[in-house]
């Protein structure tokens, strides 16, 4: 049975309005928000939870990886559907990234910088650019404070809504929506 329009209202008010809560397992903080800003909410070593009513589910738990993970995503997104041009370079640090994620010792953080500085050549311009850089700039802060990588996921997520252009709403909901699924939560 196909869903009817109310459904569809429905659930689009739902998911629109769905409240989250990040709880910092590193120094207990924990910040509100709602899908359209959970990319950019996340933080190394942090649980995600959901509202329901007075209800709180957990969602799963946020690691580096995982960061850099949803970083090189949204960059391979943002390249793929917002670019304007296509360059190597930019790819190549996508490429680099998701080698990291395969395997964190086949890839050093000095290549994943290099990356990350020869796309920035590219930043300057285009937006897109600028989500690929900060992905490995994210993958290379591994062996760097927690909080560098966490800021550079915030601004690759940035950056991508800002590659959305006139669909950035869209954007920061789908990136939310990435999230939830990846951790099963549909």
């Amino acid at each position: 049975m196909y869903p009817t329009l109310l459904d569809l209202l429905v659930w689009i008010i739902y998911t629109s309005f769905m409240n989250f809560i990040i709880f910092n397992l590193n120094d207990g903080s924990q910040v509100s928000c709602d899908l359209a800003n959970l990319s950019r909410s996340l933080s190394p070593n942090c649980e995600i939870m959901r509202i329901i009513g007075d209800k709180h589910e957990a969602i799963g738990y946020v690691s580096h990886k995982t960061l850099v993970y949803f970083a090189v995503e949204n960059a391979h997104y943002a390249y793929q559907n917002y670019a304007r041009k296509q360059y190597p370079k930019v790819q190549n640090c996508i490429d680099l990234t998701r080698k990291w994620l395969q395997d964190q010792s086949s890839v050093s953080a000095d290549q994943l910088k290099e990356a990350a500085d020869a796309t920035a050549h590219y930043a300057a311009h285009y937006a897109t650019a600028n989500v690929a850089a900060y992905a490995a700039r994210t993958a290379a802060c591994a062996a760097d404070a927690a909080h560098y990588a966490a800021a550079n996921v915030a601004y690759a997520a940035h950056y991508a809504v800002y590659a959305a252009d006139k669909n950035k709403l869209n954007e920061q909901n789908r990136q939310g929506t990435f999230i939830l699924k990846f951790f099963g939560v549909e």
